[in-house]
């Protein structure tokens, strides 16, 4: 896949872990990460970090068959002049988000050098979890004034107002650079590999089956962007996507993904014309809006565009001619109604009825 690269690592000794990590002191770990059981077989694929440098991270796998990801990262903070190291190792779903955090060697420490307590973890951990925490339009040289109204200079200056709520008290640089090690791009990038594994291990349904809720819009939102390939379990969740239009979230998703959709077989056409029956005329010209052209299209497929055709309703009568004219027949309505629009003054009508007749090789009567 263009943009990762892929190392595979098996210890040698084929070992199965549980939390991977060598006996070792734990100072924190977060509540989220004792609810889970993951192992892993040693397998390290690579990321790039905040420099586009290639870091690894280790693929674990629950019972049920989710994929998690994890990076040990030891560096350091620097906090009024001087620099403390951090050791710590996160977690990440199958989608990118945050799972977790663990922290070794040393507890988590502040500017005054106290220890983080119970309720500073747990702050951490709700800003952590924040995709679109205002951290991420900071970096580091301008987490604070650079001078005080009393004079105090940038090393030892006051935290900027508007972040001081974003960050833990008195440790906004630790927040800061765990919250730019979890989410400046690594979710895009973990999402990719996640789809890589899942495809070569032929775990997508088992997925699914695992975290509907979550993994079906990701599953959507992977194909949609051409990291999972076609085949009939993905033309069952884009057509399933589209169905549940319950969901806004969802149908936005799965029409999103449409646009992917290769309809040349016509079992595939007659499945997607019986969504499309359900639905109602807006979300009608949104389906037909996201179609990939045909070659030709199935009888049921056509006929269900062509009932739609109205010459009153100009503007989704562009979007099915656009779709029709594609068809090696077509029936004297459709070619009576395509007529009619031929009459319109809407510049783009007269444009979508010109390119129906080229293809149909139709003479031009207006």
């Amino acid at each position: 896949m263009p943009g990762i690269r892929l190392i595979l690592l098996f210890l040698s000794l084929s070992a199965t872990w549980s939390f991977g990590q060598v006996a070792e002191r734990t100072y924190y770990r977060s509540p989220e990460l004792e609810q889970l059981t993951l192992r892993t077989e040693g397998l390290l694929l690579n990321i790039n970090d905040d420099h586009s440098e290639p870091v690894a991270v280790l693929e674990y796998t629950s019972p049920d068959g989710i994929i998690y990801w994890y990076r040990r990262i030891a560096t350091e903070v620097c906090l009024t002049g001087d620099c403390r190291p951090i050791d710590v190792g996160i977690y990440w779903d199958f989608t990118g988000d945050f799972a977790g955090l663990e922290v070794f060697k040393e507890p988590l420490t502040k500017t005054d050098h106290s220890d983080f307590t119970t309720w500073d973890y747990r702050k951490l951990m709700s800003i952590l979890k924040d995709d679109w925490s205002p951290l991420r339009e900071y970096t580091l040289s301008e987490l604070v004034d650079e001078k005080s109204e009393d004079g105090v200079d940038a090393v030892s200056g006051a935290t900027k107002h508007e972040i001081a709520e974003a960050a833990v008290e008195k440790a906004v640089y630790t927040t800061h650079t765990l919250w730019h090690l979890i989410h400046v791009g690594e979710k895009e990038q973990l999402a990719k590999l996640t789809a890589l594994r899942l495809t070569q291990n032929q775990r997508l349904e088992k997925t699914l089956q695992a975290n509907r809720a979550k993994s079906l819009p990701f599953l959507l939102d992977m194909f949609g962007q051409g990291n999972i390939p076609q085949n009939s379990f993905t033309e069952s969740i884009v057509l399933d996507g589209l169905a549940g239009s319950a969901d806004p979230t969802l149908r936005a998703v799965a029409l999103n993904a449409l646009h992917r959709l290769d309809l040349t077989a016509p079992g595939l056409q007659d499945r997607l014309a019986a969504v499309y029956k359900a639905k109602t005329i807006p979300e009608r010209v949104e389906i037909l809006t996201r179609l990939k052209p045909v070659p030709e299209l199935s009888k049921q497929w056509y006929d269900t565009l062509s009932g739609d055709l109205d010459a009153d309703n100009p503007w989704m009568a562009v979007k099915i001619i656009g779709t029709l004219k594609n068809s090696s027949r077509q029936s004297p309505k459709v070619v009576e109604t395509v007529r009619k629009l031929s009459q319109s003054e809407i510049p783009v009508v007269r444009k979508a009825v010109k390119e129906f007749e080229m293809a149909q090789n139709l003479p031009n009567k207006r």
